[in-house]
């Protein structure tokens, strides 16, 4: 469990505090005999108070139970032993449910909670960013099961926030338990229902559009409900929320009402929690989460009728069994998840694409089920006193995966700004498809406590994905150093070799739809012959890391990043905590798509020899103060580049539409500079709360094109980026008790309160008349909401 408090106190005063980190064990040594108390406690969870009695015995271990949520943390006293560092080389940005609910941004899921972490950002496109790479090279687990999907490598539709207990932003973790990523690793713990029946009920009535002094419709409905406590007292828990949301937002670079997309979706998700005996609990959950979309990002350059539709459903079981063995805990857990997606369009026509917009309809048709079946196996073993005290955990997981499905491409022309044909692409219609694949993984750690002020994290992970082929080690290292007698500040270092997991549509795309693209005169007539290009899965091409033993065969990939990480974390005051964190990750071995010709044959191949770079500098500083009160800052300054031709821009939902040179540049993602600020503060006029929201940033770069849609110059330069991005949202809110079991909460909320302006797009294309011109802005917005606590 993520920092549980452990407190070691007797009638003479408090020995000291400890944090469980992220490994589940505090340690005290040095501990005189006698009488102690053992107190262990995490806000949301009921504390747990146990006497202990010292008599001399060199080791004793306690096993607790927390209540509500029922995860095991261990501690350990001994009697001879210096005072051991629980400081662990993997620390984390953690978000918990009070501290967002109340932002102006009304955060429902994870993922829209997401952007309030230094290195997370939400791209123009909608996608989110992390550390300037796609999902894909990121990890998302909730209570240690992956939960992306199997397909595409991208979160999907993630946890209502109103069932998490913690969700830990992790970059480049060194415990070798987290594997399946080079960037980040979003950990979402999931809570139970409390001793007692409690629940919440937030907007519970539609907002609607006024404009011009009229009502226009619904804006938004997204009701949620909340709603956990004991089914059977001190043996079966239940916690389940739900939530319903229709938004139709608009976008500002288009004219009402064709600039709205329809949104439609529900998101359940219900957990269950039996205590069979003190050292056992069994937990299942169940997620349910369809989605359709209509008008997906409509914006200028793509009008509605050239957007496509989207649906998915998703459907994810696990069942787990903590028990506790030999005096360290055994977790076990099985999976069963099922991915659902339809990718449509508005008609059946062809998509035109010109350098002032695009016409016609949306040319990527698809239909896709993917699956999963993981079974892990987790055990911690009890403290092993041998030059300081080791920490270790093994483990193993066994995951099937499939995919199935069938495309549908339509043509797509490249027409001038006056509109003359310059080049049409078709595409074959190949049969469905269906793959499979199995992963096995291993690891083992150590959290070794050598000194009082000293600890590392060291281990390794054995990774076999069938169809990538191949074995995959990966190692990892790091320390914890308090270099003060004060403890107040930790030193952190460490460096690791992680890799990324491959999704199946890698492995589908020679069954992809196959282009022809025919080159056009000014006077119609053909320049040349159709040329056909064939999609071929390729390999790695230059040399293969040590620690990665296979042949080099189509398809044997393995993208792999290594990430260094310094951090100086300093306890100023119990009101003020300051963190500095330099990360620089490199990675090679991407999976990219190029083209490539012969004098037989033109392809598009799919190789892994891409690379990337992201360097970040974050300073952090994170005030807290009574009754929850808070406020943090950050400022992030970062450098992200590599290849443009990822391999997901081109594979799974929503495909580009034409192929470039897979050239080497800023990503698209790149910020180098980032300031935020959030909170919550609570004022002493009337008893309002305060939670502001505000963000400054670069502007992200843009790429400037041809009326062939070529780049011109190089793309996604710093001297094409959009202008700087500046926001300040607030929220104000007042509870009213109406009676003992009701609580009344009346809320405004304004967006943009400077009205910046903040551009949404640019004319990137040389051969439009309005190349360079930034457009369209969200101005300053009012809205109000209220929201039932019982």
């Amino acid at each position: 469990m993520f920092d549980a408090n452990v407190r070691l106190a007797s009638d003479s005063g408090t020995l000291g505090e400890r944090s469980t980190q992220t490994i589940g064990f505090a340690d005290f040594a040095k501990v005189p005999c006698g009488a102690w108390t053992v107190t262990v406690n995490k806000e949301g969870f009921e504390p747990v108070v146990r006497p202990l009695q010292l008599n001399g015995a060199p080791n004793t271990e306690i096993s607790v139970a927390l209540t509500p949520k029922m995860m095991t943390s261990s501690v350990d006293v001994t009697a001879s032993s210096p005072l051991v560092a629980e400081q662990s080389a993997s620390s984390s940005n953690k978000l918990e449910p009070m501290e967002v609910r109340a932002l102006p941004t009304n955060p429902a899921t994870v993922n829209e909670a997401l952007p309030l972490e230094p290195g997370v950002v939400r791209a123009p496109d909608g996608e989110l960013r992390i550390d300037g790479s796609g999902q894909e090279r990121s990890a998302m687990v909730v209570n240690q099961t992956d939960i992306t999907d199997p397909a595409t490598g991208k979160f999907g539709q993630s946890v209502p926030v109103d069932s998490v207990e913690t969700v830990n932003v992790l970059t480049t973790p060194f415990l070798a338990q987290y594997g399946r990523f080079t960037q980040s690793v979003i950990a979402i713990e999931t809570k139970r229902g409390g001793e007692k029946w409690h629940a919440d009920l937030n907007d519970p009535f539609p907002d609607f559009r006024i404009r011009s002094y009229h009502m226009r419709g619904i804006r938004d409905a997204t009701p949620r409900l909340a709603l956990g406590g004991p089914l059977v007292k001190d043996k079966l828990y239940v916690n389940s929320a739900f939530q319903y949301s229709f938004k139709t937002p608009s976008s500002r670079t288009l004219p009402f009402p064709r600039n709205e997309s329809r949104q439609e979706s529900i998101n359940s998700f219900t957990q269950l929690d039996y205590i069979v005996n003190a050292k056992q609990i069994l937990t299942a959950t169940f997620h349910f989460s369809p989605q359709h979309s209509n008008f997906v990002n409509p914006d200028y350059f793509n009008p509605q009728p050239v957007t496509p539709s989207y649906a998915q459903h998703n459907i994810v079981g696990t069942f787990s069994d903590r028990w506790g063995l030999f005096e360290g805990i055994v977790e076990s857990s099985l999976s069963f998840q099922r991915f659902d997606v339809k990718v449509g369009a508005q008609g059946a026509g062809d998509m035109i694409v010109t350098p002032l917009g695009n016409r016609g309809n949306f040319f990527g048709v698809q239909n896709r089920s993917a699956g999963r079946i993981e079974w892990l196996e987790n055990w911690s073993l009890a403290p092993v006193n041998f030059l300081g005290t080791h920490l270790v955990k093994l483990g193993t997981s066994l995951t099937h995966s499939t995919d199935e499905g069938r495309f549908q491409y339509r043509p797509i022309e490249l027409r001038s700004a006056a509109g003359i044909l310059e080049q049409r692409i078709d595409f074959s219609t190949p049969p469905a498809y269906s793959r499979a694949d199995l992963e096995v993984t291993s690891y083992v750690q150590d959290h070794w406590s050598l000194l009082p002020n000293l600890s590392f994290d060291f281990g390794a992970r054995l990774e076999h994905q069938r169809l990538a082929t191949g074995i995959r080690i990966a190692p990892r290292g790091g320390l914890a150093w308090n270099p003060f007698s004060d403890k107040k500040t930790v030193v952190r270092a460490g460096y690791g070799l992680f890799y990324d997991h491959l999704p199946l549509d890698i492995y589908t795309f020679a069954r992809y739809p196959q282009r022809t693209v025919t080159t056009y005169a000014p006077d119609g007539g053909m320049l040349g012959m159709p040329l056909p290009l064939v999609n071929v899965i390729g390999s790695i091409r230059g040399p293969r890391s040590f620690f990665i033993n296979g042949q080099q065969v189509a398809g044997a990939f393995a993208p792999r990043g290594g990430a260094l990480n310094l951090q100086v974390e300093h306890i100023v005051s119990s009101l003020l905590r300051l963190r500095a964190v330099y990360l620089d990750s490199q990675s090679v071995g991407l999976v990219v798509l190029d083209p490539a010709q012969s004098a037989d044959v033109n392809e598009l191949v799919l190789n892994g020899d891409g690379k990337s770079r992201y360097r970040q500098l974050e300073l952090n500083s994170r005030a807290t103060w009574k009754d929850g009160q808070q406020l943090i800052f950050s400022y992030t300054r970062s450098k992200a580049t590599g290849n443009l031709n990822t391999f997901d821009s081109f594979l799974g939902n929503f495909p580009a539409v034409v192929v470039r040179p897979n050239l080497s540049s800023n990503l698209p993602a790149d910020l180098p500079n980032r300031f935020l600020l959030w909170g919550r503060v609570k004022t002493h006029i009337w008893d309002l709360e305060l939670a502001p929201l505000a963000e400054f940033r670069s502007g992200f770069p843009f790429a400037r094109l041809d009326a062939q849609q070529n780049y011109v110059g190089t793309p996604y330069a710093n001297s094409t980026r959009f202008p700087n991005y500046f926001a300040l949202d607030a929220r104000i809110a007042r509870d009213f008790r109406v009676s003992p079991k009701y609580t009344l909460r009346l809320s405004g909320t304004v967006t943009n309160a400077t009205n910046h302006f903040n551009a949404l797009a640019v004319h990137n294309n040389i051969a439009d008349p309005k190349n360079g011109v930034f457009f369209g802005n969200y101005h300053r917005m009012y809205r109000g909401d209220f929201d039932v606590v019982f």
